[in-house]
């Protein structure tokens, strides 16, 4: 017995009690030609048929069969009138609730018989309208004497693959709501999750608004969720949430350290953080570099007028030599210190390759001139560069009154009349030796954490400051790209948890760039950030730069799941 019988058999054996509570219920096989009255067959002389997609009935023997009226308009001779619908098929035309339209837009005439929409019987009498296309049967419910319902409104319906599960156990929502107009819908649950963590009953709710902003009934089911447990809170979260997802874990801090090979590569990284705020124009960093180098340069006007970040290079050798810009990444006027780092890193991360200049033996060109800054904005800029000989950076800001208006040459006769200024004594100013460095971990286990930025796990980086010749660290080896190998990582999903504070950035795995996270700031330990799961290949190519505004140290929790390439059920 197929489908279609059983659901028809079902509708046979509830039709006495429908017929007891006066319901009308018409059910139609719109391939087999059958139809059903209260679970009665009866004979419907023509038969329903499907015009185009649309489900159509002959409206006299709809009336006959639901016992409503039909009443002739001016003898018949216009047309005639079905509730709140009226036909006139000698003119094309047709009332629906009030509103005219034309007659092919609810029914047809077809061979002398007048054919209507299920759709606008629906409005017409106030009736409930249900077409399952699998076993293409149409059910039509009409209460004889029942107010007739607002039909403007859409009507929410969903139903779920099981009526119990496990803890954890996903849960799938088949969701089946529609509007009478054909509007889109906006669904809003209440109640509903992915999967649940807690035994007992759970409700879920919904309710369906149109464009035009009608919301429907509310409409409920009921499952319960059993006490045993298919997956944990976390390990739910591992297997199923998407990248960019945080989830709950307090026992980050408490997972083992992993003690990767480490490998810094000779690189100059020139940092420009020290004084933070410039009360005043001047020269905030400088040193001389030759081959590839790193800038991170972050600093806010605190002038009491606009004034611009500059960056220039000039020539110290004794021969002409090319000054690349490899890419460069830069975010301004924005007061929120995380979200300006993330930004400038992820231009910096996308950016083009730049342009090559020639330099002359004592030659200045400006590398970057800002927008102008107005008091209290701030920048973040990112550069790589690459020199084929000894080229001095400078990076100065200079208020509007004070700047020359286009000129190489103005700006290199600025700079030898700015002051050199002092560093604040809370930010980093300084060359340090390497802007790369390489880790390689060897994943063991079921899960570790990699410790980047606290100077103990992850040693600073020592450097000097070349204004004044002290010796400095780089805390939080801000502006090192960490280029990590996992071996082992067959089945293993990463985390990222920021431990020192407010953290908002991006990670590299792969080649493909996961902002971190995509909106506002990682703040809580305990809520990691799912940012790669592997299920295919047993090595995970990492790169990470701790960003300029963002608080470290950092974890990049390691996970290992057995058979984590299952699907959800």
């Amino acid at each position: 017995m197929n489908g279609r019988w059983i659901v028809l058999l079902l509708w046979l054996v509830l039709g006495a009690f429908a017929q007891q509570l006066a319901t009308r219920q018409l059910v139609l096989d719109l391939e087999g030609g059958v139809a059903y009255l209260n679970g009665s067959p009866i004979a419907l002389n023509p038969p329903a048929r499907v015009v185009e997609g649309r489900a159509l009935l002959p409206v006299r023997e709809v009336a006959r069969v639901l016992g409503v009226s039909l009443e002739n308009l001016n003898h018949g001779t216009q047309g005639v009138r079905l509730g709140r619908l009226e036909l006139y098929p000698s003119l094309g035309q047709a009332r629906l609730d009030g509103r005219q339209v034309s007659l092919t837009e609810v029914g047809q005439l077809r061979e002398g018989v007048l054919f209507v929409s299920a759709r606008s019987l629906e409005v017409a009498l106030g009736a409930t309208v249900v077409f399952d296309p699998v076993q293409r049967l149409l059910t039509l419910t009409y209460i004889p004497g029942a107010d007739a319902r607002d039909t403007t409104r859409p009507v929410a319906r969903f139903t779920t693959d099981k009526q119990e599960y496990k803890i954890g156990e996903p849960v799938r929502i088949i969701e089946y709501s529609y509007d009478p107009d054909g509007q889109p819908l906006s669904l809003n649950f209440t109640g509903r999750e992915e999967a649940y963590f807690t035994p007992g009953e759970k409700v879920i709710t919904l309710v369906a608004t149109n464009r035009a902003g009608r919301s429907s009934e509310p409409f409920s089911r009921r499952i319960v969720v059993k006490p045993e447990v298919m997956f944990s809170a976390r390990d739910y979260a591992l297997r199923f949430f998407g990248l960019g997802r945080t989830f709950p874990d307090l026992e980050v801090l408490n997972y083992p350290v992993l003690q990767p090979e480490r490998q810094d590569e000779a690189i100059p990284l020139l940092v420009s953080n020290s004084p933070e705020q410039a009360l005043r124009s001047g020269v905030l960093y400088a040193d001389v570099v030759s081959g590839p180098a790193r800038l991170l340069a972050y600093h806010q006007n605190a002038m009491p007028t606009p004034a611009r970040l500059v960056v220039l290079a000039t020539n110290v050798d004794m021969a002409p030599l090319s000054l690349k810009v490899e890419r460069l990444g830069e975010t301004a006027a924005t007061r929120v210190v995380a979200v300006l780092g993330q930004v400038s890193l992820m231009d910096f991360l996308l950016a083009p390759a730049g342009e090559q200049v020639r330099l002359e033996p004592g030659q200045t060109v400006a590398l970057y001139k800002s927008a102008l800054l107005a008091t209290g904005q701030g920048l973040s800029l990112k550069a790589d560069l690459s020199a084929s000989g000894k080229v001095a950076l400078t990076v100065a800001m200079i208020e509007e009154g004070l700047l020359p208006q286009v000129s190489n040459e103005g700006l290199a006769s600025l700079i030898p009349l700015l002051p050199n200024l002092e560093p604040d004594g809370t930010h980093i100013r300084g060359t340090f030796a390497s802007a790369l460095r390489n880790l390689r971990v060897r994943l063991e286990g079921n899960v570790g954490r990699i410790v980047i930025g606290d100077g103990v796990y992850d040693p600073r980086l020592t450097g000097l400051d070349a204004l004044t010749g002290q010796p400095v660290e780089l805390r939080g080896n801000y502006g090192v790209t960490y280029r990590i190998v996992l071996e082992g990582a067959l089945n293993t999903v990463g985390a990222f948890s920021p431990r020192g504070g407010a953290y908002a950035g991006a990670i590299s795995v792969n080649g493909l760039l996961q902002p971190v996270p995509a909106n506002g700031v990682l703040f809580r330990p305990d809520s990691p950030m799912i940012f790669y799961r592997e299920t295919r290949s047993d090595q995970v190519a990492i790169e990470f730069i701790p960003v300029s505004g963002s608080y470290l140290p950092v974890n990049l929790v390691i996970y290992r799941l057995e058979a984590l390439a299952a699907t959800r059920p």
